[in-house]
């Protein structure tokens, strides 16, 4: 068995062609999934019991790990990548280390509270607990706090009762850097962040790939490939957060050792699943 991918075209994206080179390269066979809204896709593309590997969007990644047997399939754990998860084993490495959990419709009930105890100039950090990206992590200025919750309930892809929320004290970042693992190893890393700006590079500090380095030996992992967001404020490097790999935006991530490691592992997973183990003579 070979290991192939199936590489979702987000409306005709010019970053994946990295990722396309490298696999062809690498003489593996990909095909490309266009874009439908609504988990429309047909997901036809190779038959259910062979070993392909995922890269494109939640939305497909969540379709794909429902309708297809494909092994890996989505590396994309969306148990083990919610923050009341994976805090719970790697708090000590957070760089909001001041974080509460709410239910998303208690926010409002006790926003004196939250900014009282959280804000900075009334302005407080928050998230989703869901790895899903039920809306977008950002910074939220009570005055603003009405109009936001309406489009955060509109853009969310569940309801508003069954959210999570993540709220912690708004801090400025200098840095941001994207780092890929694979099998308890960084395979690869970019900058993508800098001064609050969309900055894409390949330098990587030796910090952030020591601190990453250091979360991807942990006992616990959230799958056997994820992405890693470690930032440097203050002079101090911490982790933003955790993400899935098949989901994950690279950067300038270097594509050569990320297509290696990760067919390696797929492979190995394919093998685990359809290979009966040898007996002992």
């Amino acid at each position: 068995m070979k290991v192939k991918w199936l590489i979702e075209d987000y409306e005709h994206d010019s970053s994946l062609a990295p990722l396309i080179d490298e696999v062809e390269k690498q003489g593996m066979e990909y095909k490309i999934a266009k874009y439908e809204p609504w988990e429309s896709c047909k997901l036809d593309h190779y038959p259910d019991n062979d070993c392909v590997v995922f890269y494109g969007t939640l939305n497909l990644g969540r379709q794909l790990q429902r309708q297809k047997g494909w092994i890996p399939g989505a590396y994309c754990n969306f148990k083990n990548l919610c923050c009341k998860t994976y805090y719970s084993y790697w708090a000590k490495y957070l760089f909001n280390q001041d974080y509460i959990m709410l239910p998303f419709m208690e926010i409002k009930r006790r926003q004196d509270w939250i900014y009282d105890n959280y804000g900075v100039d009334d302005t407080i950090f928050i998230r989703p607990d869901s790895g899903a990206k039920t809306f977008a992590g950002q910074t939220l200025a009570k005055e603003m706090i009405d109009k936001e919750f309406k489009l955060f309930a509109n853009y969310a892809s569940m309801p508003s009762d069954e959210i999570i929320t993540v709220i912690s004290s708004a801090k400025v970042i200098d840095e941001e850097f994207r780092i890929v693992i694979v099998d308890k190893k960084i395979v690869a890393g970019s900058q993508y962040k800098k001064d609050g700006k969309l900055d894409i590079s390949t330098r990587v500090p030796r910090q952030a790939w020591e601190l990453a380095k250091q979360i991807a030996q942990e006992e616990w992992q959230p799958d056997i490939a994820y992405t890693l967001d470690i930032c440097k404020s203050n002079g101090e490097y911490s982790m933003l957060e955790a993400n899935s790999f098949s989901c994950s935006g690279l950067y300038l991530c270097d594509p050569e050792p990320i297509v290696r490691e990760l067919s390696k592992v797929a492979l190995r997973e394919w093998k685990e699943h359809n290979e009966p183990p040898e007996e002992e003579v």
